[in-house]
């Protein structure tokens, strides 16, 4: 992927790299579910399986998505059933998405095929390699996050 082989890609880009091949990778084994969604579904289900019930606004903020997005991406998940916007318990103002057992299933079919796309990404890092990976970036991604 590299092309000049005289020097090693800056850190930035290698990131970026790993990111775009891991999406590209993750989109085209859930292509294979026919239902046209994408990379930002599968982290709408994701952050919902854990979130849910929450508000749109409360999802765009966990997956730094603008509202709109959020309000297409909704709307595909609710197409196929996935979520459902329900009155707010707590504001009369406000919906509230609610995950659906259908959209529990899938979510465990696309849990699958992302750790699949894992796996296969650091099918040459042996166990220790693995960790030492994650605990290398949990730290890059730590002294960022100080103030």
């Amino acid at each position: 992927m590299n092309d000049d082989t005289s020097q090693p890609p800056s850190f930035g880009l290698l990131l970026r790299q790993v990111f775009d091949e891991l999406v590209r990778r993750l989109d085209a084994s859930m292509a294979e579910e026919n239902l046209g969604i994408g990379f930002t579904h599968y982290l709408g289900l994701k952050k919902l399986s854990v979130m849910a019930p929450c508000t749109a606004v409360e999802l765009a903020n966990a997956i730094d998505q603008v509202p709109s997005a959020v309000t297409r991406l909704l709307d595909r998940l609710e197409a196929l059933g996935c979520v459902r916007r329900e009155p707010h318990a707590l504001d009369r103002r406000a919906l509230q998405i609610v995950m659906t057992d259908e959209g529990h299933a899938l979510w465990q079919r696309l849990k699958r095929r992302g750790d699949q796309t894992i796996d296969v990404a650091m099918r040459d890092l042996d166990a220790a390699e693995r960790a030492q990976l994650l605990s290398l970036l949990i730290r890059v991604r730590d002294s960022l996050c100080l103030p």
